[in-house]
C-alpha cells in the first residue's frame, strides 16, 4: 500500500497535526478555532471540521484561560452539554503578520489510564530485575528449614534428640517460615495492581520491603554496600505502602546503575522534617506533619543542566537498551499522588541525593 505523501509545507504540517493523539485547536485573535485536529474532535464529541468557527467560549472555556500559558486541568463542553476534563496547554504563536494560539490537550481520565497502565508495567519490569535478589532471598530460608529438618530427622533416628535441641530446631524452622513468607508478602504486594489505597504503615518498613527485594543484588553482584539511617521515632504515616515501596525501588536502582560497575554505597535516610523549613499547610493554616526520606549514592552525580529534565518520561542517560526513562518520571507521580515532592541534587564529595517528602497524613 502506498500512502500519500504531503507535496507542501503546509500541507505537512497539516499531516503532522492530524497524526498527534492529543487535542489541537489554532484560535485566531477573537477566540474562534480556525484549526482542529480528529483528536480534538474525538474528546470533545464533535467531528474535527464542526469545531472550525466555533468560539472558545462556545467550548465552555472562560476566555480568561487563553492567558494562562502554564499547564493546567480545566472542564470542556462536549455538544450533548456534558463535561470533560482534560489537561491544558495555551501556546501563543505569533509573527510579524498574524498571532493566534495554539491550544493542546489531553483527555485527562484516559491519561490517568494510561499512567496507571505505565505505573503497573514499569512495576512488573521491576520484579524481572530483581529476580535473581529475591530468589536468594527465599533460599536462604528455605535452606536453613531443609539442613534443620534433616538434623532433626538424623537425631530422631539416632534417639538422640533432647527437648531442648528439639525447641532450638522448632525455633529455627518458625523463624525461616515467617522470613520466606514475608518475602512472598513484600514481592506479592509490589506486583499487586490497584488503584491508589492509602492506609495506616511505617515509612520505616517501607524502606525495609524495598531492601528485602534488592539487598543481596546490590551486595552479590554489584558490589554496593548498604547505609540505612532511620529515625526510630517516627510515627505511624497514612499513605500507600506498595505505590510508596515503588518509589524506593525505583530510586535504589537509579542509585545502582549511577554507580556501575564498580559499585560504591547508597545511604538510605528516614526523618520528620523541621517544621521551620516546612513550606507546606493545612486549612487552619497551621503546618502539617511531614515526612522524609532520600536515597543518596557516590556516583559520577549528575549534569547540573540534567537536574531540571531527569524526572521527565523517557529521559535517560543510559546507553540504549539500559533503561526506559520511566523509573523517576513514575516516583515522581506517586509522590505527587500523596501531596509530596522530589528532587534531587548532587553531593558535594561526589554522587546524588534524591529526597522526598511528604505530608505524615494526606
Amino acid at each position: 500500500m502506498v500512502i500519500a505523501q504531503p507535496k507542501t509545507t503546509g500541507e505537512f504540517y497539516d499531516h503532522l497535526l492530524q497524526a498527534v493523539s492529543a487535542g489541537v485547536l489554532v484560535l485566531d485573535d477573537d477566540g474562534i478555532v480556525t484549526s482542529a485536529n480528529l483528536a480534538a474532535g474525538r474528546i470533545l464529541g464533535w467531528e474535527a471540521e464542526q469545531l472550525i468557527g466555533r468560539t472558545w467560549s462556545d467550548l465552555g472555556a472562560n476566555d480568561e484561560l487563553l492567558l494562562a500559558c502554564p499547564p493546567h486541568r480545566t472542564t470542556l463542553r462536549q455538544p450533548d452539554g456534558r463535561s470533560v476534563t482534560v489537561n491544558l496547554a495555551i501556546t501563543p504563536v505569533s509573527d510579524h503578520i498574524t498571532s493566534t494560539t495554539m491550544v493542546s490537550f489531553t483527555h485527562w481520565q484516559e491519561m490517568e489510564q494510561l499512567n496507571e497502565a505505565l505505573l503497573h508495567t514499569q512495576r512488573l519490569a521491576g520484579i524481572g530485575i530483581l529476580t535473581a535478589s529475591v530468589a536468594h532471598e527465599l533460599n536462604t530460608p528455605l535452606s536453613i528449614i531443609a539442613a534443620t529438618c534433616s538434623n532433626l530427622l538424623h537425631e530422631i533416628e539416632e534417639n538422640s534428640l533432647g527437648m531442648e535441641q528439639l525447641m532450638r530446631y522448632v525455633e529455627m524452622i518458625e523463624q525461616s517460615a515467617w522470613r520466606s513468607a514475608r518475602i512472598v508478602e513484600v514481592l506479592r504486594n509490589y506486583s499487586y495492581t490497584d488503584e491508589m489505597q492509602t492506609a495506616v504503615t511505617d515509612l520505616n518498613m517501607i524502606i525495609e520491603d524495598a531492601l528485602v527485594l534488592v539487598q543481596h543484588q546490590f551486595k552479590g553482584e554489584f558490589n554496593i554496600q548498604i547505609v540505612k539511617k532511620l529515625d526510630e521515632n517516627l510515627k505511624t504515616t497514612v499513605l500507600d505502602h506498595n505505590r510508596m515501596t515503588q518509589v524506593l525501588i525505583n530510586l535504589l536502582i537509579n542509585a545502582r546503575d549511577a554507580m556501575a560497575p564498580n559499585g560504591g554505597t547508597v545511604e538510605i535516610r528516614s526523618w520528620q522534617m523541621d517544621e521551620q523549613v516546612n513550606t507546606s499547610y493545612n486549612g487552619n493554616g497551621s503546618h502539617p506533619e511531614m515526612y522524609a526520606f532520600s536515597v543518596s549514592d557516590t556516583g559520577n552525580g549528575i549534569e547540573p543542566s540534567m537536574l531540571d529534565s531527569i524526572f521527565e518520561p523517557f529521559f535517560t542517560t543510559k546507553s540504549a537498551g539500559k533503561g526506559t526513562g520511566l523509573g523517576l518520571f513514575i516516583a515522581k507521580r506517586i509522590v505527587q499522588q500523596h501531596n509530596g515532592r522530589i528532587w534531587a541534587e548532587n553531593n558535594e564529595l561526589g554522587g546524588a541525593t534524591f529526597t522526598v517528602v511528604i505530608p505524615r497524613k494526606l
